[in-house]
């Protein structure tokens, strides 16, 4: 807590099914560890934590994740790896500040050309999905010095 205002949260490993609405009240909240949990939704109302810097969501039962996390202007770091990711939503390149992707363990068969929209990002995980190409954007952020993890045999389109 800082001057009374909770800015992190860690709620890992304790089997929980939901996360309440209630949560986008938090927001002074800078880091939330969700990862390692029962959850099978996220509330919309998490787009309301634009002090958000750190989000932590794998190891979950999640196939989606809900559009307002694009409102995450603050966000640096976001972890959705292992959750069962069908999709990512194209919001997700709205994060500009994003710094750290992690999208390993899903089930993604592609990838929103709006990834290439993640100027900061210096590091991209997307090994373990069902991925055999990924947007050409990929390359614009390669050049930019963001590694990349790839399963062996993606292509990245041209």
């Amino acid at each position: 807590m800082v001057d009374g205002r909770v800015v992190k949260l860690e709620l890992y490993s304790l089997g929980l099914c939901a996360v309440p609405a209630e949560i986008g009240q938090l927001t002074s909240l800078t880091e939330l560890h969700l990862h390692n949990n029962q959850l099978t939704s996220v509330p919309a109302e998490i787009g309301q934590l634009t002090s958000l810097e750190w989000l932590s969501l794998s190891r979950n039962q999640l196939t989606s994740v809900p559009a307002e996390i694009g409102q995450l202007a603050s966000l640096k770091v976001l972890y959705l790896g292992g959750i069962k990711l069908t999709s990512v939503p194209a919001e997700i390149g709205q994060l500009t500040s994003l710094e750290e992707l992690n999208l390993e363990h899903n089930a993604l068969t592609s990838l929103p050309a709006e990834i290439g929209q993640l100027t900061s990002l210096k590091w991209l995980n997307l090994e373990h999905n069902q991925l055999t190409s990924v947007p050409a954007a990929i390359r614009e952020l390669r050049a930019a010095r963001c590694y990349v993890d790839l399963d062996r045999g993606v292509t990245v389109d041209e």
